[in-house]
């Protein structure tokens, strides 16, 4: 008998997002409601994405198990990029990116971690309009591809960001199946994640156990994808 991943496929939620034409002579101010703002500029082949955002909220308080902000700009078409993770100082967050996309709407979103590749459905901040007279449309765009409710919250226990992030990454490989579906991603995983959880019990700096966090993140969100491609071939 099969069975069935934790990890399903929801019925998809849409929201309306603003979508601006950044000139190409001169940068551009938008606002991000509830409270926040973005500088977009054109340099070369790519847009700067500056954004502050304020009354910030704790993650958790969208979805126990998400731990984290990750910003997303999103093209007419529709199509994410991951633009990362959201940089937070009390109930503040920045972040300074760069997108290929020269038309753009942006989505601010709670995820359990900051490697996901679709955002949630916990909106925190989205475009809704430019400060200034340019070319803009709303569009509809669907998010909440993945349900994340039937993961486990990891209690912060004094440790850093990205060792909890590590830890939900992991959970939700295997949730996915991806023990069965992408085992040598899974096993990599799987060592990267005893690595981190040696170096917190060691009290290692973060120097040292921030990239082995990452290391955990990456592969179990690359056994997720797989796993996730294979069983929708069954």
């Amino acid at each position: 008998m099969m069975i069935l991943p934790l990890l399903v496929t929801l019925v998809m939620t849409a929201v309306q997002v603003d979508v601006i034409n950044v000139p190409l002579e001169r940068g551009i101010n938008a606002v991000l409601t509830p409270a926040g703002k973005a500088e977009l500029k054109r340099e070369g082949t790519v847009t700067r994405v500056k954004i502050e955002v304020e009354r910030l909220q704790s993650p958790a308080a969208l979805g126990p198990a998400l731990t984290t902000y990750t910003v997303w700009v999103v093209s007419p078409e529709g199509l994410f990029e991951n633009l990362g993770e959201l940089n937070i100082n009390g109930n503040k967050g920045q972040i300074d990116a760069t997108t290929r996309f020269g038309q753009l709407g942006i989505l601010i979103t709670a995820e359990p971690h900051y490697m996901v590749d679709l955002p949630s459905a916990a909106v925190a901040y989205r475009t809704q309009s430019p400060r200034e007279e340019v070319r803009h449309t709303m569009i509809s765009v669907e998010i909440g591809a993945y349900d994340y409710s039937a993961l486990k919250p990891v209690p912060p226990a004094n440790v850093h960001s990205s060792v909890v992030q590590a830890r939900v990454a992991f959970q939700i490989a295997q949730n996915a199946g991806a023990e069965r579906l992408a085992e040598m991603e899974f096993r990599h995983a799987r060592v990267a994640l005893t690595s981190m959880e040696e170096l917190v019990t060691r009290a290692a700096p973060l120097e040292i156990l921030w990239p082995t966090a990452a290391e955990a993140i990456r592969w179990s969100q690359r056994a997720v994808t797989i796993a996730r491609g294979r069983n929708s071939e069954r």
